[in-house]
């Protein structure tokens, strides 16, 4: 049982770490530049080891949510995070980028799980309403800016890729709070699927969706900004299809695989779309 349960937890940030991959790639692509591939193998191994420690260290709903991983074997667990954490520390110190842009979601993975005190006050980011959201929306959107940041060329770029991937991880973390909805109940999370309930949820995604989806399309037709056309088109249309699918308790394994699959999806239409346009404009 403990080694099944272990493999599961181990296995259970492998998703996220590949989707983690894919959206440095396209944070590459938005600044318009070559992706470094290594640097993307980096981000996804902060992104395995900050998942799969939240895994590690449960809490009281993760025994509601996920019983099958009750009997984990933590140490080991916490092993095998240690060492994709300091890998991903020596590559950006070999690529010059300061360690802290691996350290810092790290270390928000840990309070967010655990929790901390600040004198008698207890204060836990699992805790009120769109507060984790918030909180893993605005860390991973600052860590890919931090991954990037010697790559972008003004100011205003960096913004709208970092407002671009804090609403896409916004969205996102609310759809996997739907799935989730009994456990945090029992516990006492006041998430947003708890709070406003399946359907108001998911219009509150599509609105948040198409909204910020057009603020930076407005950037870009009034010439402010260069950004990809065909991410940002794929991005919108992605969203307002799998927020319609996935704002439900419905159990799936094709949640995950589509939410967090989007950014593979994504590329492949994007190099279908650049192949389609070069034959077009050979064959004219």
């Amino acid at each position: 049982m403990g080694n099944a349960a272990t493999l599961r937890v181990l296995g259970s940030s492998v998703v996220n770490s590949i989707s983690g991959w894919f959206r440095l790639y396209v944070a590459f692509l938005l600044a318009g530049k070559v992706p470094d591939l290594v640097l993307c193998f980096a981000f996804s191994f902060v992104v395995y080891s900050v998942y799969t420690l939240d895994r590690a260290l449960k809490s009281k709903e993760d025994d509601v949510n996920r019983p099958e991983e009750k009997n984990a074997h933590k140490n080991f667990v916490l092993f095998i995070v240690a060492a994709f954490l300091v890998t991903a520390l020596l590559i950006l110190i070999a690529k010059k980028i300061s360690p802290f842009a691996a350290l810092l979601p790290f270390a928000i993975g840990f309070l967010y799980t655990k929790g901390f005190k600040i004198c008698s006050v207890s204060i836990k980011l699992k805790q009120g309403l769109g507060v984790k959201n918030f909180v893993v929306a605005l860390t991973w959107a600052f860590t890919i800016l931090a991954f990037i940041y010697n790559f972008i060329e003004n100011y205003l770029q960096g913004f709208l890729i970092f407002i671009f991937f804090f609403f896409k991880s916004f969205i996102n973390t609310v759809l996997f709070d739907c799935k989730d909805i009994d456990g945090d109940s029992i516990a006492g999370l006041a998430t947003i699927p708890v709070y406003f309930g399946e359907k108001r949820t998911g219009i509150i995604l599509q609105l948040i969706n198409s909204s910020f989806h057009l603020a930076v399309a407005a950037f870009v037709l009034l010439g402010l900004v260069e950004f990809d056309a065909v991410i940002l088109i794929y991005s919108w249309m992605a969203g307002l299809i799998y927020i319609s699918l996935y704002a439900n308790s419905k159990k799936t394994i094709f949640r995950s695989v589509i939410v967090h699959g989007e950014w593979t999806h994504m590329l492949a239409f994007r190099n279908l779309a650049i192949q389609f346009s070069r034959n077009a404009f050979y064959s004219s």
